[in-house]
């Protein structure tokens, strides 16, 4: 291609044209052919055709330049949603005529019959005429030309285009949005300006194109159209599509008058329309347009590199495939950033961009020890190297999550990992891990393992010329296999055999001085250590990891011989022998492995407190040795004593503070106690039951991660030769290897067998634990041997919360509804969502008349309930499909397969399904799928696409014979979103038709099997923590075990709780409130007002919001001297969609780039913990090497340059680390001032988790946002105080402790469902009453209900232990009621008997008031249900958003008016090009910019007593839009606007008109505006006259005080010709658009009550005709605080342009002037700001039409 001939591809082009344009005409040429033409101009008011409102070329050259340094401008504001606007820009219609300037021009309109018109040269339309069809004689002899569009000549445009860009300087466009300088791109590339002015765009993938090289630039885009095709894949636009609709848009003109919707054309504009990417999408395809035609199309190879945040192109001299996928991996996961051509990583240039074609190369380094000692490994060659550019011999290496930067020359080597000094050494750490090549730190002798393919070692051959002289032909890790559990595609667990060669990734292991403990996070690092023990030949290293390795797997293989090939042999086949104890015994050995062992069984008899005393001091072994001296983590005597506590006390849960090292500490010595034989241990241990020899932890999802770091790191060095093992999932159950109480069969061979079981532990979830107790198989397992299981649940009061106690697994059956069943359900959701009454007729045809009323009565319920806990669609349900599982790492083909992507399922956020959820309560799934479809029925296109066809002619006939044909609607192609929106009326019927269709697809429940919280507390010994202790309480197993009757014992110490029929005095609910605090007993908090969040719907302006609160509150909070805030809490789930460098970006901003260095942030996809570098985006692990060097480089000064943001998901347990050390080494807490957003969320629980981050509680300060503060309790300007003094603490914390001894429905039902299924030996209920509704419509659920009523009063109340079990959890419950009638009641079986029952009927919702205390009962069990329906979610329910508004869009149609109020404007002429070239003879161009002098927009406004009328006149080119109403066409307007002949005497009638009208609307006010400061809290608004249609776009020309010429958004401009020709263009002294851009200003006047762009009648006007918030802002300053808006004013320099669009800039102003006169910051917020006051509409009257 790069030496094909220009003709070649201009031939190319016509072959192209001729195929995508000529093909559709079939039709020869009509009549005969002539030049000589005659033209027929038409402006039709009122018929349907209007001037475009998408070409508004010249509006935004006139934009860009005035506010070219303005970074607010966006393209929103300027070209708005619809595509059509980019398109029309895109695609100007050129012609070349030296001198000319434009005319106006439009499609031809032909009549085809008395009746029927058509329309040659739109887009999307097609009459069968060779183009152009105005050469070909017509019947009438005129060709009928529609004026909607301008025609620009080349020269007139290219010179405007230069003269802009000479008039910017070299002043880089200051916005970075993308759609604009897009824009400008394309016409720099169209008008050939491309290579002298491209350096004023701020696009960043421009920023490597140093050279203006059309060609790289063609690469760049094509790679950024791929890009964007892979990525999005959800519907079919293509880029050859986009490029037809460029191509036809450029010499056809977009109109709306019979634009055929079922054409490809309109589904394609439908679909760009539907994704606002798609914007950028169309120009990127116009601008690779434009480059195919100047570059000839050539293609070259490139490098793909991620880098500023974005994949870059680069394009080698010479282009190597290996090079190409190392650079796509690294770049991705490492953060690359680019400056002023040169790539750079932390701040090292790496690549320099800048040649045209830049070497990029990739480099070998080798190492050789520093130090004396030798090993076998003569050397390390480390491929794939980045060489630093400006320096000879300093490279980056990248393994594992770490950059090594390698410094080398003559004298030395310097090596730095993560910026901390380094060298390779060979160390000899013991007779196990001997002469391993390494890396150590120079300061300290603190050593690294890395592992990567990357890493090659060469190994001495000792002489022999084999290199595999041990005996080995094949790599031994090929010849180690382990069984791997996976989830299929069925959502099945299975087990799958890999070699351990098929898993190796890179990993980094660290080894701390002076022990050398070989530690581990996971299987993962083992694995690859093995791998290296293997390469470096070291046999005895390769023992200790397999031992290692052994104990944390399922299974491993050994392939030691297939067939006849000997694959194992030597040493290697000895060391797996010696590991798995199937070799003689070697006392050698052992004696050098014993030592890497900690023994714990020599500690049998020894008593627990010494024993405690033996764990903490190894534990200190396992930490890193500080310069200080001392091991970093040590064991405090309050932690020995809470692990006591753990393993001695009754209580089965603990509580200890917030920070007190639960799980790195307790958790691992606990792991620990329990592997180990200590006798008194394990007699505690065992909780007054049998020896326990598994041990399951469970954790919150979020945390399991943690919680296996934990147990790997510190269990997998104990007692050597022992065997045990560590899981890290509880579906390793599955596998037949994994027996529960299985002895020691490995040791039989060669030793006596020992008939001891083997000790387990599993690390897992809380649901996965649950989901593992409804396999039989795993049951099977675990029933027989419950005794002997231990389960620590961390975070125990997560585990119990009431809204997650169950986990539930169904198989599903089809259902088999009925016709009048499908109806039903319609008519029932539609009347819920309309809010109508309850459809009564419908029900006669039902046999179960009540059941569809009382399912009225519940959708009603539901869709009150999702109106407060949505906000919005796509909140807290939705749909499944590729977009909303995105984030999933799994396959998501079972998730989305058949009905199951049409139904509604529970979300987890905006967007973000959570995979294999369902809601139990199919009713909530049925009203639920109503509501998406009703209200995004467009999710539904691809269904209907598949079953239109099934629309029988009843149907039809039935539900859309009015609207549409049946043949289209049946065969068409319009999508089903394209009908409703052409036909609205046809919803109702298509949606019934979909709906019934998709009801009919729902699978419901054939089987169901549940697991909940409290069937695990009844069935295992159970110990637990956790840092907020409040849970209900339920009998334990040993309780259970002992059959008991007396008082139930409490799960937890519950002596701090309080409640509200406590009623204690203030002292006393202090003093609790101090034990439940613990050490962290002088914690100070704010509380702050979120209300501002509900009218806001950018979660990065609601930081921006926080930030600048945060920023006014005094540095000084209750006598300490603090910073500012550096650290955020998203409790409340706000930031979703923000990714953590949009928060760094804004951070950046407010704060400036010195202030903070780093934020800190938590990954979403592992959890692991990083920091982003402000500065130089780099993102890197937060470890300990890095906080080594940050504390290095910032000393104590470091807490002043991170920034700790922690989303929603980790609030919960989740440790910002190395609190406790920068604490104890600088005696400061890196948590200097915390901020938690709890917003809508009212539980304590949560709150102090979310303060709890913050390890140095009593040392940080926090302000907590919440909404709906009650008045008593408001604090803004207090400051923070004690928090237990606090009103709201005591109303949270009661509440919550009521909350939790409470329950609701769900909980209580569960209790009961526990105690079943305990009494039956089962850890799972199978419900018999699986489909509730189905039951309710058949009648059969009375005697259903009855029978399990029976069933449970049988099991429960008739087994005496179990009855007084519900009894004693009964009575509990009800003595802490503040109802009298409740906690005075004395409960009897009998009573308890009936109160069963009544909860039962609760839960299936068949309950009745029954008028005595058993309403009491059921409302106090339900908690906060306020209803007696059951509603809530089966997961927990999301939280509540901020309100969402979508601004008002305008109407796209222009509609037919009556032929009274038609005005028909036309004149004939011979060659209408020729007649265009004299502008002032023009009568095309005279016409559209005529006014009328009749307002069509009459306001009336009140200043301090004084009227004031503003009048606006309209041009008949804004008559001929889409905004005007028809009455305005009156006798007066036509009489006004035909007579044309003299147009300037038109002109001066208008003047005086104006005058004259102006003069008598005013002519009592002479006040003056200037010396007057209203203050007012509103400005009396009244319209006296409005034709207007709402949100217009438009621009306006001032004239003077009071009068307005309103015209079209591009008539009035600074570059249009006729402005400077226009009879009135002395008169013009302003022009400013809808969104109030100033255009053009004579005034140069800057104050609000003189006449100009900041003028308050322009915002008046913006006011009524637009609802521009701007114009409430100006609007209520100049009511309130007029003398802070003048300041302003004053000292606004107009540098980013002008008027109060610029309000930002103007607010700093104002702020600074309120600041230096004393003024309250309050007073000036902007409502954009959320003020604490909210700003008031002005009053806006109408005596007419508005």
């Amino acid at each position: 291609q790069a030496h094909r001939q220009s003709y070649e591809f201009e031939k190319e082009c016509i072959n192209q044209m001729a195929r995508s344009t000529l093909r559709k005409y079939s039709c020869r040429f009509e009549g005969g052919q002539d030049q000589t033409q005659k033209y027929k101009i038409c402006m039709n008011i009122g018929r349907g055709h209007t001037y475009s409102k998408y070409n508004t070329l010249m509006h935004f050259l006139n934009v860009a330049e005035c506010y070219w340094m303005n970074p607010d401008l966006s393209n929103i504001q300027v070209f708005g949603k619809d595509i059509r606007s980019l398109l029309s820009i895109s695609c100007q219609k050129i012609f070349f005529e030296e001198g000319h300037t434009f005319y106006h021009y439009g499609p031809f309109e032909i009549m085809s019959s008395a009746y029927r018109s058509e329309v040659d040269l739109a887009v999307a339309t097609s009459i069968g005429h060779v183009l152009p069809g105005v050469a070909s004689l017509k019947r009438n002899g005129l060709n009928e030309l529609v004026i909607t569009d301008r025609v620009f000549e080349y020269g007139y445009l290219k010179g405007i285009l230069t003269g802009i860009f000479h008039r910017v300087g070299d002043n880089r466009f200051k916005t970075d949005n993308e759609v604009l300088n897009l824009c400008l791109l394309s016409l720099m590339l169209d008008f050939g300006l491309y290579d002298d002015y491209v350096h004023l765009l701020n696009l960043p993938f421009l920023q490597c194109l140093q050279h203006s090289d059309t060609r790289e630039l063609q690469v760049e885009i094509s790679n950024l159209i791929y890009e964007f095709d892979r990525k999005n894949q959800s519907d079919s636009v293509t880029r050859s599509k986009v490029e037809e609709l460029i191509f036809e848009a450029s010499y056809k003109f977009l109109i709306n008058k019979d634009f055929p919707v079922i054409s490809n054309q309109f589904k394609l504009i439908r679909l760009l329309n539907g994704d606002p990417d798609y914007q950028s999408y169309l120009l990127l395809c116009k601008i690779y347009m434009s480059l195919c035609q100047i570059n000839k199309s050539v293609e070259v190879d490139y490098y793909k590199v991620y880098c500023n945040g974005e994949f870059r192109i680069i394009i080698p001299q010479n282009f190597s495939k290996t090079t190409s996928d190392y650079l796509d991996v690294v770049t991705t996961h490492y953060t690359f950033s680019e400056h002023d051509g040169v790539m750079i990583y932390d701040g090292m240039s790496v690549f320099d961009l800048r040649p045209q074609q830049p070497e990029i190369n990739l480099h070998r380094v080798r190492f050789e020890s520093a130090t004396a000692i030798q090993s076998m490994v003569k050397y390390i060659e480390i491929a794939n190297v980045f060489r630093v550019a400006d320096s000879e011999e300093r490279y980056l290496v990248f393994i594992a999550n770490n950059c090594l930067v390698i410094d080398a020359n003559k004298k030395h080597t310097k090596i730095l990992i993560n910026k901390i000094a380094a060298e390779i050494a060979n160390i000899f750490f013991n007779e196990a891990i001997s002469f391993v090549p390494c890396f150590k730190y120079t300061d300290s002798e603190d050593v690294i393992l890395f592992t990567s393919q990357n890493i090659h070692y060469l190994v001495d051959q000792a002489g022999q010329f084999c290199t595999d002289y041990y005996g080995m032909k094949h790599e031994l890790i090929d010849c180690i296999k382990s069984e791997e559990v996976f989830v299929d595609l069925n959502d099945e667990h299975k087990f799958k055999t890999f070699k351990l060669s098929e898993l190796l990734t890179e990993s980094k292991t660290v080894i701390y001085f002076p022990d050398y403990l070989l530690q581990v996070p996971n299987r993962q690092q083992l694995i690859n250590l093995l791998d290296l023990a293997i390469h470096i030949r070291n046999i005895s290293f390769f023992i200790l990891v397999l031992f290692y390795l052994r104990r944390g797997s399922v299974s491993l293989e050994f392939v030691e011989q297939e067939r006849k090939v000997k694959k194992i042999t030597g040493p290697w086949k000895e060391a797996i022998l010696y590991v798995l104890n199937r070799a003689p015994l070697n006392a050698h050995y052992d004696s050098i492995f014993e030592r890497q062992f900690f023994d714990l069984n020599h500690h049998e008899y020894t008593p627990l407190t010494e024993f405690i005393e033996f764990l903490c001091n190894n534990f200190k072994k396992y930490q890193r040795f500080t310069e200080d001296g001392q091991y970093q983590i040590v064991p405090t005597q309050k932690q020995k004593a809470f692990l006591r506590s753990i393993i001695c006390a009754e209580k089965c849960f603990h509580f200890s503070e917030v920070g007190s090292g639960k799980t790195k500490v307790i958790l691992p010595l606990l792991c620990q106690t329990f592997l180990s034989n200590n006798a008194e241990a394990h007699k505690f241990l065992a909780r007054g039951g049998k020896s326990k020899n598994v041990l399951i932890i469970l954790v919150p999802e979020h945390l399991v991660q943690d919680a296996r770091t934990q147990v790997f790191r510190y269990c997998l060095n104990l007692n050597f030769r022992e065997e045990y093992r560590v899981y890290d999932d509880i579906f390793a159950l599955l596998h037949k290897n994994v027996q529960l109480g299985a002895g020691d069969s490995t040791r039989k061979k060669f030793m006596a067998f020992s008939s001891t079981p083997m000790k387990q532990i599993f690390v897992t979830s809380f649901n996965s634990f649950k989901k593992a107790l409804t396999y039989d198989s795993i049951c099977a397992k675990v029933q027989p041997h419950r005794e002997h299981i231990l389960v620590v649940a961390d975070e125990v009061d997560d585990f119990l919360d009431s809204n997650k106690l169950v986990f539930n697994i169904c198989s599903n059956k089809n259902n088999n509804f009925g016709r009048k069943t499908l109806d039903l359900f319609f008519e029932v959701s539609r009347a819920a969502y309309r809010g109508n009454s309850c459809p009564d007729v419908s029900f006669n045809f039902s046999t179960n008349p009540k059941y569809w009323d009382e399912l009225f009565k519940k959708f009603c319920a539901i869709h009150k309930e999702i109106q407060d806990a949505s906000r919005s669609i796509n909140k807290s349900f939705g749909i499944f499909n590729e977009q909303t599982l995105r984030h999933c790492s799994t396959n998501i083909v079972h998730d989305i397969e058949g009905y199951k992507s049409l139904i509604a399922r529970p979300y987890e956020s905006v967007n973000r399904a959570m995979p294999g959820s369902y809601y139990s309560d199919v009713e909530r799934t049925i009203y639920l799928t109503f509501v998406i479809l009703t209200e995004d029925i467009a999710k539904y296109d691809v269904l209907f696409q598949g079953e239109r066809k099934f629309i029988s002619f009843e149907y039809w006939n039935a539900h859309f014979v009015h609207q549409l044909d049946y043949d289209d609607l049946v065969y068409g192609h319009e999508k089903l979103s394209e009908i409703v929106d052409k036909h609205p009326q046809t919803k109702d019927g298509l949606t019934r038709f979909l709906y019934d269709i998709i009801l009919r697809r729902m699978e419901i429940r054939d089987k169901s099997r549940s697991v909940s919280s409290i069937d695990v507390i009844f069935n295992f010994d159970c110990i637990g923590f956790t840092g907020t202790p409040f849970l209900d309480n339920y009998p334990t197993f040993n309780y259970i075990r002992q059959q008991r009757k007396d008082d139930i014992p409490d799960l937890i110490d519950r002596s701090f709780y309080a409640y509200t029929s406590d009623k204690l005095p203030i002292t006393e609910f202090e003093e609790r409130f101090a034990r439940f605090q613990g050490r962290n007993n002088n914690v100070n908090v704010e509380y702050l007002s979120s209300d501002f969040i509900r009218d806001l719907t950018d979660e990065l302006v609601i930081l921006k919001s926080i930030l600048t609160r945060e920023k006014q509150t005094s540095p000084e909070e209750s006598g300490r001297n603090t910073m500012d805030f550096n650290a955020i809490v998203d409790l409340c789930g706000i930031f979703k969609r923000s990714s953590i460098h949009d928060v760094r970006d804004l951070i950046k901003s407010h704060f400036g780039p010195d202030q903070f260095h780093y934020i800190y942030h938590i990954d979403q996809a592992d959890n692991s913990d990083r920091v982003l570098c402000v500065n130089s985006d780099n993102d890197v692990q937060f470890d300990e090497e890095f906080y080594k060097h940050m504390c290095k480089t910032y000393g104590q000064k470091l807490r002043h340059k991170i920034f700790f943001f922690v989303d929603n998901r980790n609030v919960i347990g989740k440790d910002i680390p190395f609190q406790l050390i920068f604490q104890r080494h600088f005696g400061q807490p890196l948590f200097t001032k915390s901020i938690i957003l709890a917003h809508d969320v009212d539980d304590f629980s949560k709150i102090w988790q979310a303060m709890g981050r913050s390890r140095t509680m009593n040392e940080t300060i926090f302000s907590i946002y919440k909404s709906g503060l009650p008045d008593s309790t408001a604090q803004q300007g207090v400051g923070a105080h004690d928090i237990k003094k606090q009103e709201l603490t005591r109303l949270l914390y009661v509440c919550n402790c009521d909350r939790k001894m409470a329950g609701n429905t769900s909980s209580i039902y569960l209790t009961l469902v526990a105690l079943l299924n305990l009494s039956q030996v089962s850890f799972y209920f199978c419900d018999n009453i699986v489909n509730t509704f189905l039951e309710k419509m058949n009648m059969t659920i009375g005697r259903n209900i009855v029978r399990h009523e029976e069933e449970l009063v049988r099991y429960v109340i008739g087994k005496p232990v179990s009855a007084q079990i519900l009894l004693h959890i009964l009575k509990d419950k009800f003595k802490r009621s503040s109802n009298k009638i409740i906690a005075g009641d004395k409960l009897t079986v009998s009573k308890v008997e009936m109160l069963l029952r009544q909860i039962v009927k609760q839960k299936f919702e068949q309950r009745e008031i029954t008028g005595d205390i058993y309403d009491d009962f059921i409302n106090f069990l339900s908690g906060e249900q306020q209803s007696q329906m059951e509603i809530s979610y089966t997961k927990q329910q999301q939280k509540q958003k901020q309100k969402q508004s979508t601004k008002n869009q305008d109407s796209d149609a222009m509609g037919v008016f009556d032929k009274r109020n038609q005005l028909n404007l036309s004149f004939e002429t011979g060659n209408y090009y020729a007649y265009t070239l004299s502008p002032k003879e023009d009568l095309t161009k005279i016409l559209l910019n005529l006014p009328v002098a009749v307002p069509i927009l009459k306001i009336e406004y009140n200043i301090g007593g004084s009227k004031r009328i503003i009048n606006v006149y309209p041009t008949i080119q804004f008559l001929y839009s889409h905004y005007i109403q028809e009455a305005y066409i009156s006798e007066e307007v036509q009489s006004i606007v035909k007579p044309i002949k003299n147009p300037s005497k038109v002109y001066a009638s208008f003047l005086a008109a104006a005058k004259r009208s102006h003069i008598q609307g005013n002519n009592n006010n002479n006040t003056d505006f200037s010396s007057m400061h209203v203050q007012t809290d509103e400005l009396p608004i009244k319209v006296l006259t409005n034709n207007i249609r709402q949100n217009p776009q438009y621009t306006i020309a001032a004239l003077w005080e009071g009068v307005y010429i309103i015209g079209t958004k591009d008539q009035f401009n600074m570059h249009m010709q006729e402005l400077q020709d226009h009879p009135i263009y002395n008169q013009i002294q302003y022009i400013m658009d809808d969104q109030g851009f100033v255009l053009f200003d004579k005034t140069h006047g800057m104050h609000v009550d003189a006449f100009g762009p900041y003028f308050i009648e322009q915002y008046i006007l913006m006011e009524v005709l637009s609802k521009q918030e701007i114009a409430q802002n100006v609007l209520d300053y100049y009511c309130k605080h007029k003398k802070k808006l003048l300041s302003g004013l004053e000292k606004y320099n107009e540098k980013q342009g002008k008027g109060f669009i610029c309000w930002r800039f103007l607010m700093n102003e104002i702020t600074k002037a309120t600041i230096q006169d004393g003024y309250d910051d309050d007073c000036c917020m902007s409502i954009n700001e959320g003020s604490k006051n909210p700003i008031k509409r002005s009053k806006v009257s109408n005596s007419s039409a508005f």
